[in-house]
């Protein structure tokens, strides 16, 4: 009886959790799934002594989603006459029909403004879990050097902590990868604890001349390479620090358990979500993987999850002064499309906030928003 207490205690909690953030996980949705920048495995390749993919191209796993008691009826016939499709396209794929180069090439395309305003004038929203592969790992090393209750006694904000360390090695990517292959990370060795952490601080310069945050995040740096252990960083496999991304697909069958969950197929992770689900209660029939051909909702996705995975490594690499200068070239077009995912976005957010999930350090956001806001003063002008 203590151990159903305990896990009935834990599901409230989670509970109180969901009710604080605005995710409303009682009403009942159909989400639709596809992923854009899926490396499968994130991992240091020793043959290269660097990361296997991109990391500036962030896993996106989204997509659309309804009301469950909302009927939409549409084929894929009706989108070859919106879209100007021939009769041989059998499938809406974005890398086939809108993917023309980066993200801002991918907002010249007439296509996108049409189907993303299908989307914005239908019952449905939009929804994303976003995951910025080098915060996510560089996280493990922070959450190991230093405790929350240390942050908040001097007076920090936790989530913005993060997101500085994630800055201030963010620039220095090719070194700190030299450096993990070195120490086969994320597998460090209790010996090599300190000269791992000296040669991370060597990366990051004079102290003199880092902001107070960064002053502090140096310290604690410092005062880990005196210690024992670095509680994230032992007992891993060497090289690998995401085996594979099936936990972003587990979220959310987990949170939405009322509703109905539609992934297109994706055999690298599948099998391990239906294991990990049959060991769940009351959620087993909640989810399905179909070939994305046999379901037009899927294919809507694909192009969701495409712009979206552009739209963020776009922001990932871009400077607030370019931004600022691609803005001004900006075609009609090109802003009528950027908007139109900024009120997609907002939509979304209002509906449920737990549509938007950003595994991603806050300065990231906040250059989104940014980014927003300037093609809005753009489009006014």
């Amino acid at each position: 009886m203590d151990g159903e207490k305990n896990i009935d205690s834990s599901v409230d909690r989670q509970q109180e959790l969901y009710d604080m953030w605005g995710i409303n996980n009682k009403k009942k949705y159909v989400f639709y799934y596809d992923e854009s920048n899926n490396c499968r495995k994130f991992w240091i390749d020793d043959s290269k002594r660097q990361f296997n993919t991109d990391y500036t191209a962030d896993f996106v796993l989204a997509g659309v989603v309804k009301k469950m008691e909302d009927m939409v009826d549409v084929s894929l016939e009706s989108f070859r006459k919106l879209l100007n499709l021939q009769e041989n396209v059998k499938e809406i794929k974005f890398k086939n029909l809108y993917s023309k180069g980066d993200f801002l090439q991918c907002v010249k395309e007439e296509r996108l403004f049409k189907t993303l305003s299908w989307i914005d004038e239908s019952s449905f929203y939009i929804h994303y879990i976003h995951v910025n592969n080098l915060f996510y790992t560089l996280v493990d090393i922070f959450d190991s050097i230093v405790a929350i209750d240390e942050i908040i006694e001097f007076e920090y904000d936790y989530y913005r902590m993060k997101s500085v360390f994630y800055c201030m090695f963010k620039d220095k990517a090719e070194a700190l990868q030299n450096l993990m292959f070195k120490y086969k990370y994320p597998n460090l060795q209790k010996e090599n604890i300190e000269i791992f952490c000296n040669e991370l601080l060597l990366l990051l310069g004079s102290r003199r001349e880092m902001k107070a945050e960064e002053k502090f995040l140096a310290g604690m740096l410092a005062r880990a390479s005196k210690s024992n252990e670095l509680v994230f960083l032992h007992c891993n496999n060497d090289y690998i620090m995401q085996e594979n991304y099936a936990e972003f697909y587990l979220d959310p069958i987990l949170k939405y358990q009322k509703s109905k969950h539609i992934f297109d197929e994706e055999t690298t992770v599948q099998n391990i979500v239906k294991e990990q689900i049959a060991q769940e209660e009351n959620v087993r029939d909640n989810f399905e993987f179909v070939k994305s051909e046999s379901d037009i909702f899927v294919q809507l996705s694909d192009v969701v999850a495409g712009i979206l995975g552009k739209m963020f490594k776009y922001i990932n690499y871009t400077s607030v002064n370019q931004q600022l200068k691609d803005a001004e070239s900006l075609s009609k077009l090109q802003k009528d499309n950027i908007l139109l995912i900024y009120k997609l976005r907002m939509d979304a957010e209002i509906e449920n906030r737990g549509f938007l999930h950003s595994i991603a350090p806050l300065y990231v956001i906040e250059n989104l928003n940014r980014f927003f806001e300037i093609v809005k003063s753009r489009k006014v002008n």
